[in-house]
C-alpha cells in the first residue's frame, strides 16, 4: 500500500511539474509577446507584427460598461489610422445613429446626436466613456485631411426602431413622399407612444409592399434614398426579429449584409477596416445555435484576413444598467467584477497565466498566433460555453484590462451594488 501510495504521488507531482514547464512557456511566450497601455502603448510592434498588419479587418471586442474598454478602443483606432491608414470605423449602431454620428465629426454640432442618444437611456450603452470616444474621434479628425477623415458605418439592426420611424417620418416620408403609399401607411404610426407589438406588426407588414415597388421609392426619394432604404430595412429587421424572437439566428446574419451593402457603396476592396464591437461579435466561430458576426465575415471572404481583439478583465468595476423593476434605487448600479472575465457571462480557462500581468499597465495586449506559439490549438482564454473550439479559431489577440472603474451613465446618478 505503501509503495502504491508513493508512486500516486511520484506521477501526481511528475504531471505538476509537466504543466507548471508548460504553463511556464506560455507565460513566457506572452510576455516576449505584448504591449503595454497607459493611456498610451508601449512595444506596439511586438502585437501588431507585419503579420498581423496584412489583415483587412481589425475587430476589437469589449465588454460593456467598464471605462477603460473605451479608452483603449479608440487608442487603438488612432494606432490604427496612423499605422495602417484606417479610415473606415465599422460599430455596432444602429444605421441612424451612423446618419449622427457622421454629422457630428463633420461640424462638431452633437445637439441631435446626444438627443438620439437618449433612447439609450438605462443600457450599458449610455455612458459618458461612449461619448467621449466620440469627442476623441471627432478632434482626431480635425488633425486629418479630406480623404482621410474617420466614417462610422453602423452595421446593427435599430435597436431605436422608434427614433428611427420618427426620422423616416420627418425626413424622409415628408412633403410629396408623405402620399405614396409608404408615406401614408408610416406617418399613421405613433411613434413615440404607439404600443411596440402593434408597430412591429405595422412595419412588418409595410415592407414587403415598400420592397416589391422599390424602383418606385427610388425614383421618388432621389439622394435620400440610401438613407430611407437602410433605415426601412434595419427597421423592419428589428422587429421581425422581436416578433419571432429569432435574435440568435438573424441578427448578425443582417450584420453581414449590411456590411457588404457598405463594401459596394464605398468600394472597400482594398481599405483597411476597423470594427468596434462588445465581444461576442468578434469571435470568429459560431456558438452553436448562436450566430457570431465574425464567423459570418470569415465564411464570406468579404475581407482580406480578418484580425480579433478579445479584452478580458482584471479586478476592477462595471456599471450595470438600472434594472426597470428598481423602484428603491436612484439610477445605474456599479458592482465590482469577478477575475478574467470577457463580457460577464462566465469566467475563462488558464486565466492564471494572466496573473503576472495584474499590475503591468492598465493594459497589456498579447499576440497569441506569432511564431513559435503554443496556443495553437488549446483551450486558453475561451469560456467555458466556447470550450467546443480552440482559441486560434476564435481570436488572434488578447486584450487585458486591468482594475478599470465603471463608466458613467451620461446622465443620472450612479448607485453602489
Amino acid at each position: 500500500m505503501k509503495i502504491k501510495l508513493i508512486l500516486v504521488f511520484t506521477f501526481l507531482l511528475y504531471i505538476s511539474i509537466c504543466f507548471a514547464q508548460t504553463d511556464k512557456a506560455k507565460v513566457d511566450y506572452l510576455i516576449k509577446n505584448s504591449a503595454t497601455w497607459n493611456d498610451g502603448f508601449k512595444n506596439m510592434e511586438q502585437v501588431f507584427t507585419p503579420e498581423v498588419l496584412k489583415n483587412q479587418l481589425f475587430m476589437i471586442g469589449e465588454g460593456h460598461g467598464i471605462a477603460y474598454s473605451y479608452d483603449m478602443q479608440y487608442d487603438l483606432v488612432a494606432y490604427l489610422q496612423k499605422k495602417a491608414g484606417v479610415k473606415y470605423l465599422f460599430m455596432e449602431l444602429g444605421y441612424l445613429d451612423g446618419i449622427l454620428l457622421n454629422d457630428y465629426l463633420k461640424t462638431g454640432n452633437d445637439s441631435a446626436y446626444i438627443a438620439g442618444f437618449e433612447k439609450y437611456n438605462g443600457t450599458y450603452y449610455y455612458n459618458k466613456s461612449v461619448h467621449q470616444l466620440f469627442q476623441k474621434l471627432y478632434r482626431l479628425n480635425k488633425t486629418l485631411p479630406e480623404g482621410k477623415k474617420m466614417v462610422i458605418l453602423p452595421v446593427d439592426i435599430e435597436h431605436g426602431y422608434r427614433k428611427a420611424i420618427k426620422y423616416l417620418q420627418a425626413k424622409l416620408f415628408s412633403g410629396a413622399n408623405a402620399n405614396t403609399y409608404v408615406g401614408l401607411a408610416i406617418n399613421k404610426i405613433d411613434s413615440e407612444k404607439g404600443v411596440g407589438k402593434e408597430i412591429a406588426a405595422e412595419i412588418v407588414k409595410i415592407y414587403p409592399i415598400y420592397k416589391a415597388d422599390i424602383d418606385t421609392y427610388k425614383k421618388a426619394l432621389g439622394s435620400q434614398f440610401n438613407d430611407a432604404d437602410f433605415l426601412m430595412r434595419n427597421t423592419y429587421e428589428m422587429l421581425n426579429i422581436a416578433l419571432k424572437k429569432a435574435a440568435d439566428t438573424r441578427r448578425d446574419s443582417v450584420m453581414l449584409e449590411n456590411f457588404n451593402i457598405y463594401k459596394q457603396r464605398y468600394h472597400l476592396e482594398n481599405e483597411k477596416l476597423v470594427g468596434l464591437f462588445g465581444g461576442f461579435h468578434v469571435k470568429q466561430t459560431d456558438q452553436p445555435n448562436d450566430i457570431r458576426f465574425a464567423a459570418l465575415l470569415k465564411r464570406s471572404g468579404l475581407v482580406k484576413g480578418i484580425c480579433s481583439a478579445l479584452m478580458v478583465y482584471n479586478d476592477g468595476f462595471i456599471m450595470m444598467p438600472k434594472r426597470s423593476s428598481d423602484t428603491t434605487k436612484t439610477g445605474n448600479r456599479y458592482k465590482q467584477v469577478a477575475n478574467t472575465y470577457d463580457y460577464f457571462t462566465g469566467s475563462f480557462t488558464d486565466g492564471e497565466l494572466l496573473t503576472p500581468f495584474g499590475r503591468s499597465a492598465k493594459g497589456v495586449l498579447f499576440n497569441l498566433t506569432a511564431k513559435g506559439t503554443p496556443f495553437t490549438g488549446q483551450k486558453s482564454f475561451l469560456m467555458d460555453k466556447d470550450q467546443y473550439a480552440n482559441v486560434d479559431e476564435m481570436f488572434q489577440l488578447l486584450i487585458l484590462i486591468n482594475n478599470s472603474p465603471a463608466t458613467e451613465p451620461l446622465t443620472g446618478d450612479m448607485d453602489r451594488d
